[in-house]
């Protein structure tokens, strides 16, 4: 069970004299389950790569299969669901039930079955049941994007990808956004997330996939993506790796402050007990 892309070109403006290659020769895989972060500059072809894996976009050359399920084939969006940049333009409804339920009801739903429909996906997004009445566009920013993220999961989709998901999101709402993805990894559902910003997102993927003039430019897990390139990196990480400089017996592979913690205080109980000794 995975999504399969093999060889994938596409050109935008192509046989005209404005032909511009957006992806070129792009070939990965995406397990089942997995956590896969796409980074790369902007122009570097994230957003039409993504846009690929549900059939919004065909490959002009190359194939994209989803569980052995060819992109072109329409039941592909029943399992792999696509949330835009700004999710907010995705909602519709007068009130957040409504637009939950659009989803679900379109493929036959209806009744006990919708509500608890929506209700499992607020709870999946943690928004609390009474907001359901409400109209999406009363709410905050980040709770608008929690009820688009809602209507996607209402769906029970295979795989969730994401664009630029946290842009424009405060401090709060970012840390719920990514606790709640966090969550939904933990339940079995496969995450693509497409961001610039790499460092906050590092400690949660299993995969990083870097483009660079529409090519795969690196992919690898988080450490290896940390080993291979200079920048840019999560200020923990530049912070070990200062450390390990000044001569501390520190890992500089960390990617979370809990294991920076622990692995300065093992240091330095090391070297006390040299000092000591």
């Amino acid at each position: 069970m995975s999504i399969d892309v093999r060889n994938v070109s596409f050109f935008y403006n192509r046989g005209t004299s404005l032909e511009k290659h957006a992806l070129e020769n792009v070939s990965f895989s995406i397990e089942k389950g997995e956590f896969v972060l796409i980074g790369g500059e902007v122009g570097s072809g994230k957003s039409t790569l993504i846009r690929h894996l549900n059939g919004l976009i065909k490959p002009q050359s190359g194939s994209i299969t989803v569980n052995g399920m060819d992109v072109r084939n329409k039941g592909v969006r029943s399992k792999v669901s696509l949330l835009m940049q700004y999710p907010q333009k995705q909602l519709f409804g007068k009130t957040v039930y409504e637009d939950i339920c659009f989803g679900p009801s379109n493929f036959g739903l209806k009744g006990d079955a919708l509500a608890k429909q929506v209700r499992d996906a607020l709870k999946l997004v943690g928004l609390d049941e009474g907001v359901s009445a409400l109209s999406p566009f009363s709410l905050s920013g980040g709770q608008m994007r929690l009820v688009a993220l809602a209507g996607v999961l209402a769906m029970n989709p295979e795989y969730l990808v994401m664009d630029e998901p946290t842009s424009g999101l405060d401090p709060e709402n970012r840390y719920l956004l990514l606790s709640t993805l966090s969550k939904l990894h933990s339940s079995g559902i496969s995450i693509v997330v497409v961001s610039h910003q790499i460092c906050e997102l590092l400690p949660h993927a299993e995969k990083v996939i870097i483009l660079k003039n529409g090519c795969i430019d690196f992919i690898g897990t988080p450490k290896e993506y940390l080993m291979s390139v200079s920048s840019p990196l999560p200020e923990i990480t530049s912070l070990m790796k200062d450390l390990r400089l000044e001569g501390f017996n520190v890992r500089d592979d960390i990617l979370t402050v809990d294991d920076a913690f622990l692995e300065i205080s093992n240091a330095l109980r090391s070297r006390g007990a040299k000092q000591n000794g």
